[in-house]
């Protein structure tokens, strides 16, 4: 563990700017290879299993006008003016036995093997606190890079700005966890593609429930699961329409010609008491194959009462997520 007690948390979340020219889907891969990181936790659970405080996923998204809009999940940069795009993050932050108020403190700084902020230039971002303790909370932050972070991100960057940048967000919350503050990071995407070419964050709007697969439910953010204690259900994530959903797009081979490129969302699954998953991630199936029988991913519940999440990734550094309650009956 680092000297500091801060515990990493699995959420370590990254992606790749599309950009254009030479050597771009080389550094999409590379940029693609950040996206996870190795849980640690206290007990050695299945790291869809939540027991304490953990944070899930941090998602990036640029902010047009009029103020708090939003359509890409990539900002844009000006690199000779060395001005980039406000953006909004929101970390989903879930502990199912909260003692105090969630407290969060965000930095910015340059991309570290560590995914905190320190031993580099950094910019503290300030507390958020909130209002009473919750098992389930989404602080926000807006961020404007200053000038001098763009130019440090494009000193610091292998092709020196080719296409974009990346910025280190780090969050650092606390809540009382006897086992202490969790740590979490996102490389905030910055690029001079043209909007034909930026992300979106993909949306998953419904969460669709089988049993031997039979359709039982279907069930939207916030909302509700019945299901029988001691029996299996399939689950699939249902994503949005166009953006929201598996988007194309356009990209640059290492011979520099263009390519023509499809999403491959991979989900991850977590949950508190009495639920239980059968894995902690799956892919969304290729296009042209067959739907699997009884969902993407199978779930238990003992009798009584939990929380189900369900974080979408893009690949490209897109995330959307969706939480719902699930409540199991004795048979």
């Amino acid at each position: 563990m680092p000297a500091s007690r801060l515990r990493p948390a699995a959420a370590v979340s990254g992606g790749a700017a599309l950009v254009h020219g030479a050597n771009v889907l080389a550094r999409i891969l590379a940029v693609c290879g950040l996206v996870s990181a190795v849980a640690c936790t206290p007990d050695f659970q299945s790291p869809s299993q939540v027991t304490d405080l953990r944070v899930l996923a941090i998602r990036q998204e640029a902010l047009d006008e009029p103020p708090g809009t939003s359509r890409f999940a990539d900002a844009s940069v000006d690199l000779a003016a060395r001005k980039a795009q406000t953006v909004r993050v929101t970390a989903l932050i879930a502990d199912p036995h909260p003692r105090q108020s969630l407290v969060v403190r965000g930095y910015l700084c340059s991309q570290t093997d560590s995914g905190r902020c320190d031993g580099v230039p950094s910019r503290d971002l300030g507390e958020i606190a909130g209002a009473e303790p919750a098992a389930e909370q989404q602080p926000a932050y807006t961020v404007d890079v200053p000038p001098e972070v763009v130019a440090l991100a494009v000193q610091e960057d292998r092709l020196k700005g080719f296409g974009g940048i990346r910025v280190q967000f780090s969050l650092e919350a606390s809540d009382g966890d006897p086992h202490g503050p969790v740590m979490s990071s996102k490389i905030l995407l910055y690029t001079t593609a043209p909007e034909s070419m930026r992300n979106h964050n993909p949306e998953v709007v419904a969460l669709e429930i089988t049993r031997d697969g039979a359709q039982v439910a279907s069930v939207g953010p916030g909302g509700t699961i019945g299901v029988t204690a001691g029996i299996e259900y399939g689950l699939r994530p249902v994503l949005g329409p166009g953006a929201a959903g598996i988007e194309e797009y356009d990209a640059v081979d290492l011979t520099g010609q263009p390519i023509h490129l499809r999403e491959t969302p991979r989900y991850s699954f977590f949950s508190t008491l009495p639920i239980d998953f059968d894995r902690d991630n799956a892919d969304e199936p290729l296009r042209g194959q067959p739907q699997p029988a009884n969902g993407i991913a199978r779930f238990t519940a003992g009798a009584g009462s939990g929380s189900m999440w369900v974080v979408a990734r893009d690949g490209r550094g897109g995330i959307g997520w969706i939480s719902v309650r699930c409540t199991a009956s004795s048979p």
